[in-house]
């Protein structure tokens, strides 16, 4: 149900988001293991995830391992920053969300098309931190 072949791999999230802000001002700065409750999930996403777990209790469906990434991002000519969180699936990347800080509209319109291009299978959560 959550599993199809547009998915991302959860092993190349932190790469697609280097190449999604290659050639920006903004620099990796760490990824680290985050909890998967921490990230907002389209509803639609988190209701198919929600029948799959309960389809796995009665032995209906498998369900994977969640867990979550979270790759922070600095800007080297501001005090912009990107917080980049991957809910993950096992070895599947599932949702997106992304937080902000510190950019204009045209700025945040580069980056929103930028990431779309990169993930065109996500619907990505954008937060203002």
């Amino acid at each position: 149900m959550t599993y199809d072949r547009n998915y991302t791999w959860s092993k190349e999230y932190p790469t697609e988001v280097i190449s999604a802000v290659k050639n920006s001002d903004f620099k990796f700065l760490k990824t680290e293991e985050i909890n998967p409750e921490n990230i907002d999930l389209p509803n639609e996403k988190w209701i198919k995830l929600k029948i799959q777990k309960i389809l796995s209790k009665v032995n209906l469906m498998s369900y994977g391992t969640e867990h979550g990434q979270q790759i922070t991002l600095n800007s080297a000519k501001s005090e912009q920053k990107l917080i980049c969180k991957g809910w993950c699936l096992s070895d599947h990347l599932i949702g997106i969300e992304i937080e902000h800080q510190n950019l204009d509209s045209e700025e945040l319109a580069e980056l929103k098309q930028r990431f779309e291009s990169q993930f065109p299978n996500y619907k990505i959560i954008w937060k203002e931190i």
